[in-house]
């Protein structure tokens, strides 16, 4: 695997903080327990990869609960942004102030949820996007390929853009499949950006070469629109069912240097500095 060379301003824009759990505690009913990954560890990685900065996701777990995500905001300084979950009846008050501290879209998380039906989707992603208009966020989207074509005009339609997590969930041996050509165009009409993030959601194999063909796609679709992130600290094999089981589960062991070490041969070397440094400043507001 080759080595990334530590770029400047670098940004890991997908990342999760757990707890401590003595402090906070996770919401009920949810569908795992993790052990903690708190932001010291983070840190660590960080600094392993040569990473500068990095946006904290509010993982399910926590549910509306923002308090964990946001002391790791705080803590972190300007050199985080956060996405946020929040209720459709969010005060605007709030909205300003969680601006203010650095959070910079709300998270529709459709995945770990369970099946909704399209109307439920098309819902949820108005209602964040009603909320994500007053400051310019994003509506960050959690979502399962099989619904990229029926939620496609809505996202034309929503007055911020959306950003798809994990190579918006498109298997890669259907790289050149109708999910893909969706996602292609919604790039290239500047409405939509994607994480390159989440492999070993999409393969048994988070290093499988079938994952290179949906890359490319994506970056000739609109490179300005592409974002990387490690997807740290790797979500534990559960079952997405919602049964507050209480066991603590461990992460997935993975190889987070190598996941970086894709980065060249997913979009070339040409797009290291875009895709590291200047889409994610523009995305999240880094100065």
């Amino acid at each position: 695997m080759a080595e990334i060379l530590p770029t400047a301003n670098a940004c890991d824009c997908h990342v999760h903080i757990i707890g401590p759990k003595v402090r906070f505690p996770l919401a009920t009913p949810r569908s795992y327990t993790p052990v903690d990954a708190p932001l010291p560890d983070l840190e660590a990685m960080m600094a392993r990869l040569g990473l500068e900065r990095a946006v904290i996701v509010q993982p399910s777990i926590y549910g509306s609960d923002n308090a964990c995500t946001l002391d790791a905001l705080d803590r972190l300084g300007p050199k985080a942004r956060a996405v946020a979950v929040l209720g459709p009846r969010t005060p605007l008050s709030m909205l300003d102030d969680l601006d203010q501290r650095g959070v910079r879209g709300l998270r529709v998380n459709i995945v770990s949820h369970g099946t909704k039906s399209t109307a439920e989707i098309r819902d949820e992603l108005r209602a964040a996007a009603d909320l994500c208009a007053r400051n310019n966020w994003h509506v960050q989207a959690f979502v399962s390929a099989s619904a990229l074509e029926t939620i496609a005009p809505l996202v034309r339609e929503l007055p911020v853009p959306v950003v798809f997590d994990h190579f918006a969930m498109v298997p890669p041996r259907e790289a050149d499949g109708p999910a893909a050509d969706t996602v292609c165009r919604l790039l290239e009409e500047g409405r939509a950006w994607v994480k390159l993030s989440g492999s070993y959601r999409l393969a048994d194999n988070p290093f499988d070469p079938a994952l290179d063909r949906l890359a490319a796609r994506y970056a000739a679709a609109n490179p300005n629109h592409l974002v990387w992130a490690s997807d740290w600290p790797h979500t534990p094999e559960h079952t997405g069912i919602s049964g507050g089981d209480e066991r603590e589960l461990p992460y997935r062991d993975m190889d987070t240097r190598g996941l970086l070490g894709l980065f060249d041969r997913w979009v070339g070397e040409a797009h290291r500095e875009r895709i590291l440094v200047t889409n994610p400043a523009r995305l999240y507001g880094f100065t």
